[in-house]
């Protein structure tokens, strides 16, 4: 299967972590021409409202570089007023204005042709005991979704979860927690990112959040990024937990996610574009891998037929060259 691979488009500029900035300071359409010298790319994930205000003449923009949207991410927790929450805000005008940003993410992303909006809610949640209730901002952020989703149902709504980051305690913090505020809104447009690093962050196994995910019909969109499970470092999938990479690539071929798989990696101290060519071809060979594991037809009986752990590692084990 040849594989859709895309891009951030800010990561092609200047970017900047706690210290430092990294990259160079470009325009939306210098960042898209960089993105175009990536081998392997055919995509961008662009954010609205910082790099998208005139979908058409962005489009345009994109097109004249043969670049497709993969999704547009909507942001809504950069800007100050988003410091205490979104959609789970205890303001109302500040939950009514997260909706309304993410109903004009729906119709920019339908103008720059795609059908699909993914959204993090990173600034919803508490950093102190009593801070915050809960079960009002739940709530609170089931409406709001739903409020948003029910504007056009054309057009997917991909929700990504984080344990971390700005908040200390993210209100949607895991892949379970996601997939049942997608339940209790209730609309089939609805469904769930999965950024690999913000999985491993939560402790999950991602060949588990793939399953749980698709069979659950909830499976939207992918990022793909590593780290040691301290901390979202935003590195080259595959460079720290190989196995389970090769794993979760055996998982989404399993269930047929033939859409963009975006490389959300942080290039910091490396060339934006050789970091994230480096990143399409290490998602390639654990690929390439898992396809020939998928085709001896072995594995799963292995697991399902009293296999011991070992046996399936030692099996997995020589498809690695």
């Amino acid at each position: 299967m040849k594989r859709k691979y895309a891009v951030i488009t800010g990561f092609m500029g200047q970017i900047q972590d706690r210290f430092s900035f990294y990259g160079v300071d470009r325009t939306f359409e210098e960042m898209v021409q960089v993105s175009s010298t990536i081998k392997g790319c055919s995509g961008l994930e662009v954010v609205y409202p910082q790099q998208i205000d005139d979908p058409l003449v962005q489009k345009k923009i994109l097109d004249n570089y043969g670049m497709a949207v993969a999704a547009l991410n909507v942001n809504v927790k950069s800007e100050l007023k988003w410091q205490y929450g979104s959609i789970s805000s205890p303001k109302a005008e500040i939950r009514k204005e997260a909706v309304e940003y993410i109903k004009t993410g729906l119709d920019y992303a339908a103008e720059l042709g795609t059908n699909k909006v993914t959204v993090s809610f990173l600034n919803d949640g508490s950093d102190y005991p009593f801070e915050l209730d809960f079960k009002r901002a739940f709530e609170h952020a089931v409406d709001s979704i739903r409020q948003a989703a029910s504007y056009r149902n054309d057009v997917k709504l991909s929700l990504e979860y984080k344990l971390s980051e700005p908040r200390i305690h993210a209100l949607l913090g895991n892949a379970g927690k996601m997939a049942y505020l997608c339940e209790q809104v209730g609309l089939p447009n609805v469904g769930v990112t999965l950024d690999t690093g913000h999985a491993l962050q939560s402790l999950e196994v991602l060949s588990d959040s793939v399953s749980f995910l698709a069979v659950t019909n909830r499976l939207f969109h992918i990022h793909v990024n590593d780290n040691y499970r301290n901390w979202d470092w935003d590195m080259v999938p595959g460079t720290v937990n190989f196995w389970e990479f090769l794993e979760f690539c055996l998982y989404l071929d399993r269930f047929g996610y033939d859409e963009f798989i975006t490389a959300d990696v942080f290039p910091q101290r490396h060339d934006a574009v050789r970091i994230m060519e480096k990143t399409f071809e290490w998602m390639d060979y654990m690929f390439d891998i898992s396809e020939r594991i998928a085709e001896d037809n072995k594995i799963f009986d292995m697991m399902n037929n009293g296999a011991d752990a070992f046996e399936c590692m030692d099996y997995v084990k020589h498809f690695v060259r």
